[in-house]
């Protein structure tokens, strides 16, 4: 019996032991994670700060508010707000959480509100109107021995209507998983249902967005390496009562490290299309685009180059806001000048690798179940005489030799039904000098130059004869329109769309 009584204590007292550990690594770990946090990047002046930690055996509170210091303390409406936008958090100590979705095995979970009860009374009051009495942002994060987080943030339920407009949001929820201790890859899902956004002028509206956005790999710090795909139902843009946009969406999108190199690819889906403001009889369309052979180190370096004019741009706002926007103007607006060249040399110099630097290009346009529109281009960049050139010696290059440095191929292939009436007499002087063929209810052409060499479907032709050719056009197309002035529509996209 004694036995058993101290091995119970023996296990009591390696199980509180454990507790108070983790309870100090807790401590950490949200002090790490608070301190981390840009709220605006490259800005010091505004930080989120750990205002106090409450810790005890079992749980703590911690509080973390946003503090506004330095210059822009200065100014009286943005200190108003230092220590009054707070985070409160619970957070359980492992090695047993006891938390509201039951137990959880870890070093620590946690659970946030977002606090603006601390803002001035007429500010809190508006905030409790539009969240209905809630807190606005909420969420939870978990900790695993393994040093996985897993991580919700959601935006309280919104229904506001006021004569100057409305607001819905039925749910805005993000999920966050970092699988391991390295720190990537980092997985987030999105969930976004029911958002009516409108003034009694415009409105924009959303029935659901969801999907993944997944960053693989942070490359130097600087590039993410990204996995998209995000799928969104019934997007629509009105004016006043009037839709005048409406679609579902799909979007999809990845890139990958070669090494030396990067490749990747975007699509876009769209469905469902419908509304005045769609431009061509169309209800599908589609557009994609891959590369390859861009150098990474060239966008690692062109992406920090970015940032920095971007914290720059950000700091000449936070200077406006503080009334000291005049100072240092000029050395910012010399080291963006600075940036600007850096980065066209970069580009010019180091992004494009001869020979396998390539981007293609696709967009299709659907209408009733028919192909409306077919547009293909390619281009693989040669270098001149399979060489990168300096800045200078780009600027100095004819337009010729620039075409040489170029393998580029388009496809075109348009339906009858999507050309405007003022334009197929112009399609038809084309198609009589062979830029474009006439087949059944179709045109279709293809254009190719490679290093300075053109062809038009299939036959070659050297760029003086196709001068030729497009000035014949011109004088024959403008002397057609001229003839039927009266007639011809403004805008010759502004024809009715069934």
């Amino acid at each position: 019996m004694k036995k058993l009584v101290a091995l119970i204590l023996v296990l009591v007292v390696a199980w509180l032991g454990a507790t108070f550990y983790v309870g100090m690594r807790a401590e950490t770990l949200v002090r790490e994670e608070v301190a981390g946090l840009e709220v605006i990047p490259g800005q010091t002046d505004i930080i989120f700060d750990v205002f106090s930690y409450d810790r005890g055996l079992f749980r703590s509170e911690a509080v973390a508010c946003l503090i506004i210091q330095g210059e822009m303390a200065s100014n009286a409406n943005l200190s108003a707000l230092s220590g009054k936008i707070c985070s409160l958090s619970t957070i359980h100590h492992g090695p047993f959480a006891w938390t509201g979705d039951g137990l959880f095995v870890g070093i620590a979970a946690s659970e946030e509100v977002l606090d603006l009860s601390g803002l001035p009374a007429e500010m809190a009051a508006m905030v409790n109107e539009i969240f209905q009495g809630k807190p606005p942002v909420s969420g939870y994060s978990r900790y695993g021995f393994d040093g996985s987080l897993t991580m919700k943030v959601a935006v309280a339920p919104v229904n506001l209507d006021s004569p100057m407009g409305k607001v819905v949001l039925e749910e805005l929820q993000l999920d966050v998983l970092r699988p391991s201790a390295d720190a990537y890859p980092v997985n987030s899902y999105l969930s976004l249902q029911g958002l009516d956004v409108s003034s009694p002028k415009m409105g924009f509206a959303v029935d659901s967005l969801t999907g993944s956005v997944d960053v693989v790999a942070m490359l130097g710090g600087e590039l993410p390496l990204a996995d998209i795909n995000l799928t969104g139902k019934q997007l629509r843009w009105s004016q006043g009562e009037l839709p005048m946009l409406a679609f579902d969406l799909t979007l999809q999108g990845t890139s990958q490290d070669h090494g030396e190199t990067l490749s990747g690819n975007s699509r876009l889906w769209l469905e469902q299309i419908a509304g005045p403001m769609v431009p061509l009889p169309m209800d599908s369309a589609y557009l994609g685009m891959e590369y390859a052979g861009l150098d990474k180190q060239a966008l690692v370096r062109v992406h920090a180059l970015n940032r920095e004019m971007d914290e720059i741009q950000t700091q000449a706002l936070m200077g406006a806001l503080s009334g000291n926007g005049e100072q240092g103007m000029e050395q910012q607006m010399m080291r963006i000048q600075t940036l600007l060249a850096e980065m066209t040399q970069v580009a010019a110099e180091q992004l494009l690798h001869p020979g396998d630097s390539e981007l293609a290009l696709q967009m299709l346009v659907d209408h009733q179940g028919e192909r409306q529109l077919t547009l293909d281009s390619k281009a693989r960049y040669l270098g001149l005489d399979g060489n990168n050139l300096s800045t200078q010696e780009l600027m100095a290059l004819s337009e010729t030799e620039i075409q040489q440095m170029l393998d580029i191929t388009v496809r075109v292939d348009i339906h009858d039904s999507l050309v405007p009436p003022p334009y197929a007499g112009r399609l038809t002087a084309l198609a009589e000098q062979g830029v474009v063929e006439r087949q059944g209810e179709r045109w279709r052409g293809v254009i190719n130059a490679n290093g300075g060499i053109l062809s038009l479907n299939g036959e070659p032709v050297s760029r003086e004869q196709l001068e030729e050719r497009l000035k014949a056009i011109s004088g024959a197309s403008a002397d057609s329109e001229a003839a039927q002035g009266e007639t011809v529509l403004d805008d010759p996209l502004a024809y009715h769309v069934d």
